[in-house]
């Protein structure tokens, strides 16, 4: 009998060391094992990019802002605070200027409910009046657009990064929702302002930094952008090779005791004024595209147009009356024929707001090649505390001490200083008596308001006659009739007084703008009725009829400037009216204007001027009214912002 093989003798298993010390060390090891694991886990998700929006990803000599923060925290702290930075930005919900979550709004046939779930905004949709029950797929609101004035949603269209938009904006100031056609000055019944992906092939251009529309054949974009909003580098150009440079401690020391620019990095405020006005006009501009094929690059990878260089990449800042580009000018209008009669005033000064090197470059200040953006504005104020920085934005950027004063005119102009009143023929300190008022009149429009030209002009009679341009002097001056204002620049300036109608001799040039203007001259005519230094110059008390009739204007963007300087008067504080309503509603608030001032604000015993177009007592003068509103510009006016 064979003997058994020996039986092999093997260890026990233990789950733990027998020794509490190794124990401890091995439960140490394992926990961080974990915790690496989840973490890597974790941003392994967290790194995949969204696939229904556009992608920020830095390409090129690009680094992105953040980059600047730890040399540069002062100007960091500066651009953060600003609206440049918050023009387009992912839709966290921080970002958003108003409470969206269980908003319900109805938009033509259809209803609209916006849900929130974690950070996610999203939207559905059903046919107006239907049961909950028939609430379609949601869609993502991924992009807003703006922080100031108004807040514009973008949303997600299953068609990869190609935008949609929600079709209302929010008004910031009233804390409204309007649809959006209803925040911008186009004809009654426009259809949507924007329409799917106008995001990527239109506004990627100015609203974000180095934007890339990436466009396929079959229509969707796959859009990428160095930086959501407008970055360091959108004014300074790519900051790579300037970070790489200065990472040598000497280099950075010499450059910090040098007078000379650092050329490794753009400086607008070292630019001559071209230069420098182009690095804003890169987007503050209306420009045309003027070559086909490196349009077609730019949209694949970017323009090649850095802040110092002389002229854009591939467009051209197209103003009507120069003679520049005549190919291209002719190739525009022909595919556009409105091109320029939609945004600027026939004489070619730009009368849309965000197009401000337009009609800089019209000045005689920029023909010097000193003065530019920069000679009024400043991005970076020298104080960037909380307080500060809320101050600076809220007075649009400008250099201290030039807010509403004449002493931006008055740094080049220096040997008028002591000859204002003498050259104005307005009391001293008085707002007839300055710069801005007459020589950069509130004729431009945007954003639900009038704002200051930016063409440096002198006022005359024949731009009202020739151009339909509502002057400085009757901007102010509501009241007063074109004839009144041909003989005082007669008398002060030797101006010829052109040729006059009737009614330019005898009715105010403001009650007939309102009354047969085009909606650009209403709108800006009905915001002046607001303007303290109008109300000053020319009376209130016959504003209101004119104000309470033009609540049912045919364009929304009048009807909401004539209701907010209806509130201005007295009387009218907080009057409560919604502009978006339907015209046989527009009609009844008319009348409750209307009767509310008739019998509770109006003074019987008031005697109303003639020129004003209404009788002694405050009624129409119904046959006057009547004819020049007959009259009324048919042609639509659509101010593209």
């Amino acid at each position: 009998m064979e003997t058994p093989p020996p039986t092999e003798n093997k260890p026990r298993f233990q789950l733990l060391p027998s020794s509490w010390a190794t124990r401890g060390g091995l439960l140490c090891l394992l926990w961080g094992l974990a915790m690496t694991a989840i973490s890597t886990v974790n941003s392994s998700w967290l790194a995949v990019p969204p696939v229904n929006r556009p992608l920020e990803a830095v390409k090129a000599d690009y680094v992105s802002s953040d980059s600047c923060r730890s040399c540069h925290p002062g100007n960091y702290a500066s651009w953060h605070a600003s609206f440049h930075r918050t023009m387009t930005q992912v839709a966290a919900p921080e970002n958003f200027a108003s409470k969206m979550d269980g908003l319900e709004l109805t938009y033509g046939a259809l209803d609209y409910r916006v849900d929130r779930k974690g950070p996610t905004h999203s939207v559905r949709t059903k046919p107006k009046g239907t049961a909950a029950t028939a609430y379609g797929k949601p869609q993502d609101i991924v992009l807003l657009t703006g922080s100031h004035n108004l807040q514009i949603y973008w949303t997600e269209t299953g068609e990869g990064r190609t935008m949609g938009q929600f079709p209302f904006a929010y008004i910031v100031a009233e804390k409204k929702w309007a649809p959006m056609e209803q925040t911008f000055l186009v004809p009654p019944g426009n259809k949507q302002v924007y329409d799917k992906g106008d995001w990527n092939n239109g506004c990627i251009t100015c609203h974000v930094t180095n934007g890339r529309s990436r466009p396929s054949e079959d229509g969707r974009y796959d859009s990428q952008v160095s930086e959501f909003g407008i970055s360091c580098e959108a004014c300074h150009s790519g900051g790579r090779d300037h970070i790489a440079q200065n990472r040598n401690p000497l280099r950075r020391f010499a450059q910090h005791w040098s007078d000379r620019p650092d050329p490794t990095i753009a400086n607008p405020a070292r630019m001559d004024g071209p230069t420098a006005t182009l690095s804003c006009g890169q987007c503050h501009s209306i420009s045309a595209f003027q070559n086909l094929e490196r349009t077609k690059a730019i949209a694949r990878d970017g323009s090649n147009y850095r802040p110092g260089m002389k002229e854009l990449d591939a467009r051209w800042v197209a103003q009507p009356n120069s003679t520049d580009h005549p190919v291209e000018r002719a190739e525009l209008l022909q595919l556009y024929p409105h091109f320029f009669g939609d945004s600027f005033w026939p004489d070619g000064m730009i009368r849309v707001t965000g197009r401000e090197m337009n009609g800089t470059m019209a000045s005689p200040c920029y023909k010097g090649g000193h003065f530019s953006c920069l000679s009024c504005h400043e991005m970076h104020p020298e104080k960037t505390d909380a307080a500060s920085l809320a101050t600076w934005k809220a007075d649009r950027q400008m250099k201290p001490g030039l807010v509403e004063s004449d002493q931006a005119c008055l740094q080049c102009h220096q040997a008028m200083k002591t000859k204002i009143t003498a050259h104005t023929h307005h009391a001293a300190g008085s707002t007839g008596s300055g710069c801005y008022n007459c020589h950069m009149p509130h004729s431009t429009y945007g954003l639900l308001r009038a704002l200051r030209s930016h063409q440096v002009s002198s006022p005359t009679v024949r731009e009202s006659i020739e151009h339909g341009r509502p002057n400085a002097c009757n901007l102010c001056h509501l009241d007063q009739p074109l004839a009144w204002t041909a003989a005082k620049l007669t008398e002060w300036y030797g101006q010829p007084v052109p040729k006059l109608e009737p009614d330019d001799r005898e009715l105010s040039a403001a009650a007939q703008w309102l009354l047969k203007g085009d909606a650009g001259q209403r709108a800006l005519v009905v915001w002046s009725m607001g303007w303290e230094p109008a109300q000053k110059a020319s009376g209130t008390n016959w504003f209101y009829p004119f104000l309470a009739f033009e609540l049912n204007d045919p364009y929304a963007a009048v009807r909401f400037a004539a209701w907010k300087s209806l509130q201005t008067l007295p009387g009218f504080s907080g009057y409560e009216f919604d502009y978006t309503m339907d015209d046989a509603k527009q009609k009844d608030a008319l009348a409750r204007a209307y009767q509310k001032w008739w019998f509770e604000v109006r003074k019987p015993d008031h005697r109303f001027p003639p020129q004003t177009i209404l009788q002694p007592d405050g009624m129409f003068r119904q046959a006057v009214f009547d004819r020049l509103l007959d009259q009324r510009s048919k042609r639509k006016i659509l101010l593209a912002e």
